[in-house]
């Protein structure tokens, strides 16, 4: 079932990716094949066809990495399902059909696989969590951390957006998240911590403070926190 809220609902979630994703993609192929691709001796170079199989029930995130690990390869990619889609419910599912060299087609297949993997697994994740927040009716905001796979967070962001959730902050320089440790080393006081934290970032970067209790809220709210 498509996402019913969060940027799903607005357009299409790839149309949000910097174009630096195309590097990061190459690094993913670097670190896979560092030097020779033995087994690409092996099977040559004829023109090929693979098929991507949905085996397992949940919603299908991460083309545009998968598409550009191919492309890099000289592959064409032909989706049969569209991104955020639940797959799998009636068992294996033809998702997509690859074509290029055989050679190439092997040499992306794991790199893609993972990554896809991954992808759905956290966009299957949020939607379902969401879902469950949903039925219970809790009306908040659910939102991601930064509690990510280092050199893999732009992955697990996406699938976070792909399953109809807030992505919250994409680093430290998103905004100012003051947490308990930060009130601690200034000392306990959270005006302090405030005062330093929009002194340095300005109007135009929020700030968020984290709070034990309801008086910590309250004093917060009086030194300005967002």
């Amino acid at each position: 079932m498509p996402a019913t809220e969060g940027a799903p609902v607005h357009g299409h979630v790839a149309h949000l990716l910097p174009q630096t994703y195309k590097r990061l993609v190459s690094t993913w192929l670097e670190e896979d094949t560092p030097s020779f691709d033995y087994g690409g001796l092996v099977v040559g170079n004829h023109m090929a066809e693979a098929r991507l199989l949905g085996k397992s029930k949940g919603i299908i995130a991460g083309f545009p990495f998968f598409e550009e690990v191919f492309k890099q390869l000289d592959c064409t990619v032909e989706w049969h399902v569209v991104e955020g889609d639940q797959i799998g419910a009636q068992g294996k599912q033809h998702c997509a059909t690859v074509k290029g060299p055989v050679r190439m087609l092997l040499l992306g297949e794991r790199v893609a696989l993972n990554t896809l993997a991954r992808c759905s697994g956290v966009a299957t994740k949020s939607a379902s969590l969401l879902e469950l927040l949903r039925k219970a009716g809790y009306k908040n905001t659910l939102a991601g951390t930064r509690k990510t796979t280092p050199g893999f967070r732009l992955v697990e962001k996406y699938g976070m957006l792909v399953g109809g959730c807030d992505p919250h902050r994409q680093d430290l320089s998103a905004m100012t998240m003051l947490k308990d440790n930060h009130i601690w080393a200034c000392g306990g006081s959270i005006a302090t911590a405030v005062a330093a934290a929009k002194a340095a970032g300005g109007f135009a970067v929020k700030v968020e403070v984290e709070c034990q209790s309801e008086e910590e809220a309250h004093q917060a709210i009086e030194a300005g926190a967002d």
